[in-house]
């Protein structure tokens, strides 16, 4: 089916929906009516959904659904949506959800490049250029906000880093908070007559423009941001649980079964000097499979991170609103709950908590700690009480909640206990690097694509109120959008010098519009 989709004033035609999509989606079945649809043209760029208090229907321009198990079923809207009626429907909140960043630091040791060609996540062609795509996503955002509809606050769910060094989480906060980024981590091995331009670099220090703040950017409001930990901010290369090794220094152990390769380390040690096939500006990859170890210039700024320290950084932050959600009284928890606007409430989760990380284990899925489940039904109740809404917010997508590591919520457990309470209306998700919108009931499930693999996208998500009633607006934007500044004060803002660097990122990541 051909979708034009107008919010924004950019017009795509996109194609979603295809089998491939379907084969792709998250959660296929009876509930699914968006999913990640990749063509050469792109991606489902949205739709609308309203909840009334006892059935789900369909409004604006979609179509009526009888059931969405196959593609033959499964209708989507073929114009742009209808204006909400903002006679009946009061804006609660507008949102902007972003997830897995995933800034890579691809010079580190610490890192398994030398599976590159049985593990597609240990190297990425487009690697170099993860600082810049997360700019150039906060860019996007920043030009919303001031030029067509503003932003109430923005989430980013977690994998802020790829390999939870403490390197990459400073380049994260850099680039939500504004300054200055320098993604060369060790030498740079290439001869300088062959440097490209350097607005083509990925290798060259830039400035991040930081998410909007009032009196820093201009004179819009502030955009407040929240943020949470993933798998790959707690976890060696996102899987392997980090412990203290010799001397206190941490490492992050690997299963025996690689141990017994004569090729491969015994463990992962992003500040030590051995590397196997290591990546360099020089000479960026694919690595060679089974290659030896190489001396590299050692970083001590690459070390790997505690909960702690990931909490630390978000209450270091200048941007709003102070901790982004963590709280100072509290720097060993990495949940939350927290009231973005009145009478809507944010619980944020840490689902990246197996019960027992064993060490050279590998963990990637969904776990969500006793404690954490007893905090969120404590907070669901009290926000039902209380007449608010509720956004829950996790890394993970439900359906990769995995019972075997130990997790008080499985898929089903975790639903029925959203569904238990009115109050919830979405649940926000990442980590799976595609597009799903999910309908679970008595809410909708969002899982955005990923910032640093394509399609490279983030989403608009817009909760209006009639009483009783909700309608849910959604839109996917890119890095890449070109956006009008609205009058010629905000146009230097609207400058965009490393959008053509991204563009090439998109190239390579296979995702290029």
């Amino acid at each position: 089916m051909r979708v034009r989709q107008d919010l924004y004033g950019i017009s795509r035609n996109e194609t979603c929906c295809s089998p491939e999509s379907m084969e792709n989606a998250v959660g296929v079945g009876t509930d699914i009516y968006a999913s990640n649809g990749r063509t050469e043209a792109g991606l489902i760029a949205g739709c609308a959904r309203r909840i009334v208090p006892v059935a789900a229907v369909l409004v604006g321009a979609i179509l009526p659904l009888a059931g969405c198990g196959t593609e033959a079923s499964l209708q989507l809207p073929n114009e742009a949506d209808q204006p909400v009626d903002t006679d009946r429907f009061e804006l609660v909140a507008r949102i902007a959800h972003i997830t897995d960043a995933q800034l890579i630091d691809e010079e580190s040791p610490g890192r398994l490049t030398a599976f590159a060609g049985v593990w597609p996540e240990a190297w990425r062609p487009h690697a170099a250029y993860s600082t810049q795509l997360l700019d150039g996503m906060i860019r996007t955002v920043n030009k919303l906000h001031v030029a067509r509809h503003t932003f109430d606050f923005l989430v980013h769910t977690g994998d802020a880093c790829d390999n939870a060094q403490a390197n990459e989480l400073e380049w994260f906060m850099t680039a939500f908070d504004g300054g200055t980024i320098d993604p060369l981590t060790g030498p740079d091995d290439r001869d300088p007559a062959d440097l490209p331009d350097p607005l083509l670099d990925p290798h060259q220090p830039f400035v991040a423009q930081g998410l909007y703040r009032h009196d820093v950017h201009g004179d819009a409001p502030t955009i407040p941001w929240y943020s949470l930990a993933g798998n790959h901010d707690r976890f060696g290369n996102g899987v392997f649980p980090i412990v203290a090794g010799a001397g206190g220094r941490r490492i992050a152990p690997l299963p025996d079964d690689l141990i017994l390769n004569p090729f491969l380390p015994k463990y992962l040690d992003p500040v030590g000097t051995l590397a196997w096939a290591p990546s360099t500006p020089a000479n960026p990859g694919p690595p060679p499979q089974f290659s030896l170890a190489e001396f590299v210039t050692p970083n001590p700024h690459r070390r790997f991170i505690t909960d702690r320290e990931f909490v630390a950084a978000h209450l270091d932050s200048v941007g709003e609103p102070p901790g982004h959600g963590f709280d100072s009284a509290h720097p060993e928890r990495t949940w939350y709950s927290v009231s973005p606007v009145p009478g809507l409430r944010l619980i944020a989760l840490n689902s990246a908590t197996p019960a027992i990380p064993q060490s050279a284990y590998v963990f990637s899925e969904g776990a969500i700690s006793f404690e954490q489940r007893q905090f969120l039904e404590r907070e669901l109740a009290k926000a039902q009480a209380a007449d608010e809404w509720v956004i829950v917010a996790t890394h993970h997508p439900s359906g990769t909640l995995e019972v075997v590591y130990g997790t008080s919520l499985g898929p089903n457990t975790f639903r029925r206990l959203l569904n238990s309470y009115s109050c919830v209306k979405v649940h926000l998700s990442g980590h799976a690097h595609s597009e799903a919108v999910i309908d679970r009931g008595g809410y909708v499930e969002f899982v955005t694509s990923s910032i640093l693999d394509a399609p490279q996208q983030g989403r608009v998500i817009e909760l209006w109120r009639d009483g009783d009633q909700i309608e849910l607006r959604y839109r996917s934007f890119w890095h890449t959008d070109v956006i009008e500044p609205p009058n010629e004060a905000r146009a230097p803002m609207f400058d965009d010098p490393l959008m053509p660097m991204r563009r090439v990122a998109a190239e390579l990541a296979g995702g290029g519009r």
